[in-house]
């Protein structure tokens, strides 16, 4: 396959964007590598919004691509681009009985205030996905893991840059990774009703306790994969 690059293509902003911190953002750079110069033909990107996470780093873009294929057919190329981003499942076993850890927060995008979960977060362009994996339990959960104790569910499946969320719209790949631990009924009973989250990234997060044979029944695809992914797991293990 060959990559796309960005000197072949002509970019125009909407004002107040600057243009060259767009195109430079991780996230963008990844996207171009990806794209298959002998099927695609990126004739120009207009981007349309940027939002910044602080003074330096890039948060989210929309942009939109003319794009057409090998015949000059146009191809739909309005994206709302986010990178990567990292869920993990935290099975818990007490007394021969596995458990899962869900998070409860306000997700304004579904326009709940109690949406349920498992612990997710965005990485940060170090492409240490299991490290970012692990600072996430310790922010979201408070527990303290070593990356190298995660299971990687989406190597296992065989897709290790993650799974795509929704490619008709947005970039974002989702790896999942599962933990592992026994617990007393005394820890388990601890963690429902704990409050958790970082306060300067204004995250409400409560957290609760389930029956990890009742995930599949929480809309929610990131939980519903790993879910599916982590049984598909243990079954290879026998």
């Amino acid at each position: 396959m060959d990559k796309t690059t960005a000197a072949a293509i002509p970019f125009t902003a909407a004002e107040g964007i600057n243009i060259e911190t767009a195109v430079a953002a991780k996230p963008f750079q990844d996207w171009l590598a990806a794209v298959d110069s002998t099927r695609f033909t990126v004739r120009g990107v207009h981007f349309q919004s940027l939002d910044m996470f602080g003074p330096v780093k890039v948060g989210f873009i929309k942009f939109k691509a003319d794009v057409v294929d090998a015949v000059g057919k146009p191809i739909s190329g309005i994206i709302f681009m986010r990178g990567g981003a990292v869920g993990m499942l935290v099975v818990l076993t007490c007394k021969g009985k596995k458990f899962a850890v869900l998070t409860v927060q306000p997700r304004i995008a579904s326009g709940r205030f109690d949406f349920v979960e498992i612990p997710a977060g965005m990485l940060d362009g170090s492409g240490n996905f299991g490290g970012v994996a692990a600072k996430e339990l310790k922010e979201e959960l408070d527990m303290e893991i070593p990356a190298e104790d995660l299971i990687n569910l989406t190597a296992f499946a065989g897709y290790p840059g993650g799974t795509f969320v929704s490619p008709g719209g947005t970039d974002e790949t989702l790896r999942l990774f599962a933990y592992e631990k026994e617990v007393t009924e005394e820890e388990l009973a601890d963690i429902n009703g704990r409050c958790t989250g970082l306060v300067e990234e204004n995250e409400q997060i409560t957290l609760k306790t389930a029956e990890l044979d009742t995930l599949w029944r929480i809309d929610d695809a990131k939980t519903v994969t790993a879910y599916t992914l982590y049984k598909q797991w243990l079954a290879a293990q026998k």
